[in-house]
């Protein structure tokens, strides 16, 4: 995935709103599932098949849990299957539940991929002038859950260092709790010298100069060609009826 990293960001953004703009317009099963195999092949070649794996294992929990809750709630369709608990079960239900469930799956593998591959400096780079508050914002975002991963495993090393932990169950709430106050004031701080050191360093300032290592050329070019065209037809198709299914 070198080379796939080493893009302009321009094409690497352009390539993710492509594939998952598609993702949310092609409602069918089948490109569900191209889309699924797609984005956990492009996760297996970034994170390997351990990192990959646990991801899928996420979206595929949501899954049966859509594939499941749908059919038991809603109750539209003509092809009735049988009852449960005085409810009609319908083929339309579960086929329905079955693709909403592959496409949020499909998207949660997708997001992953973009978080691994569309880093905050490439993210402020496109957006850092445009809208230079809420591109910060928005990257600060991303970057919440992972660094607030981080830092719990940080906090707990350290505290089973200084003190042996206790078995009980108030231990383990007392525990809980100091971990989760220490995390919430670590969190604030950063935040707080983050925001300091942007404003020291003239963040958002129309005649800020920038430093970057960024550079469009040929190879940027035929890729962003490559998905604009393969994008461009998929659209076309979908909008002459093509990659969409009608349950209702």
């Amino acid at each position: 995935m070198r080379y796939f990293e080493n893009l302009h960001p321009v094409c690497i953004f352009v390539y993710f709103v492509a594939v998952i703009g598609l993702s949310l317009a092609c409602f069918h099963p089948v490109m569900m599932l191209l889309s699924l195999a797609g984005a956990f092949l492009f996760l297996v070649c970034l994170k390997g098949g351990r990192g990959a794996g646990m991801q899928l294992w996420f979206g595929f929990s949501l899954f049966i849990f859509i594939a499941v809750a749908n059919p038991l709630v809603n109750h539209r369709g003509v092809t009735l299957l049988g009852m449960f608990l005085n409810q009609w079960i319908t083929l339309e239900a579960i086929a329905y539940g079955i693709t909403s469930g592959l496409s949020l799956a499909a998207l949660i593998l997708w997001f992953g991929c973009y978080s691994e591959v569309m880093t905050s400096e490439k993210f402020l780079y496109l957006f850092g002038k445009i809208a230079p508050s809420s591109a910060l914002l928005i990257s600060m975002a991303l970057q919440l859950v992972p660094k607030l991963s981080r830092q719990l495993t940080e906090i707990k090393e350290s505290q089973d260092m200084l003190r042996s932990a206790r078995k009980n169950l108030g231990g383990k709430l007392g525990t809980a709790l100091r971990h989760t106050s220490t995390l919430v004031g670590w969190s604030l701080e950063g935040a707080v010298e983050k925001t300091d050191s942007m404003k020291a360093r003239g963040y958002g300032l129309k005649r800020r100069t920038t430093f970057h290592l960024f550079h469009f050329d040929s190879r940027d070019f035929r890729f962003l060609c490559g998905v604009l065209m393969l994008s461009g037809v998929c659209v076309i198709a979908r909008a002459f009826g093509h990659g969409h299914m009608e349950f209702y």
